[in-house]
């Protein structure tokens, strides 16, 4: 009999072990499961939904109409500045003339050179505040338009549910020197792009459009 016992434990003992190793299959394969899904192929399908877009900011500040109506008229103050500088030094100049034919230790000539001495602080004095204005109001002008178009690139980011929306730079390699070159090379952020994610010409359009609008209702 003991034989006949030995072989009923040995079949429970099978049974046993069948059982727990089902059981180890079936949680290996529970298990499995999350770890293929981070095998490459299964993230393809969030990275295939990533929406990009690229913009030349260079090309949207040449086509921009605001740009160029504030260039001509910062060009136009600059040119007048310029002009009360040069009628200045030509007033000195002839004052100067005046001065050489009076008397040495004359009262006219005194009189003259003190007035070519205030007149010619003025000039410098009006000089330098006609330059550190204008730099000023480029300046001011500059930052005015790079807020207006980062706003407009976010609006359309937002609209259009981009996830990603770079700048895009198309440095002139044209150089004399290789520390230049090796510069402008630095600066070039996107290297290639389709033309199906380049948004430029978008925001270029939208800008005049809003710019046109607005000049015609004053």
């Amino acid at each position: 009999m003991k034989p006949a016992k030995t072989i009923m434990k040995n079949r429970h003992l099978r049974k046993v072990v069948l059982c727990i190793t089902t059981s180890c299959v079936c949680l290996c394969a529970g298990l499995l499961h999350p770890i293929q899904a981070k095998e490459p192929g299964a993230m393809a399908s969030p990275a295939k939904g990533l929406k990009v877009g690229v913009v030349d900011l260079n090309t949207v500040f040449e086509k921009y109409e605001k740009r160029k109506a504030f260039d001509a008229q910062l060009k136009e103050q600059e040119k007048q500045c310029q002009k009360n500088i040069t009628d200045r030094k030509k007033e000195l100049v002839s004052l100067g003339e005046k001065i050489q034919l009076l008397d040495v230790g004359s009262e006219a000539r005194k009189k003259n050179e003190e007035t070519f001495e205030k007149k010619n602080m003025e000039l410098e004095s009006y000089a330098k505040f006609a330059e550190k204005s204008l730099t000023k109001k480029y300046k001011d002008y500059f930052e005015s338009l790079y807020t207006e178009v980062c706003k407009e690139v976010e609006d359309i980011g937002k609209r259009d549910q981009y996830d990603l929306i770079i700048k895009k730079e198309e440095p002139e390699l044209q150089s004399s020197g290789i520390s230049e070159l090796q510069f402008k090379v630095g600066i070039k952020t996107v290297l290639y792009n389709s033309d199906a994610v380049d948004i430029t010409n978008r925001i270029i359009d939208n800008l005049n459009k809003r710019f046109s609008e607005g000049t015609k209702g004053k």
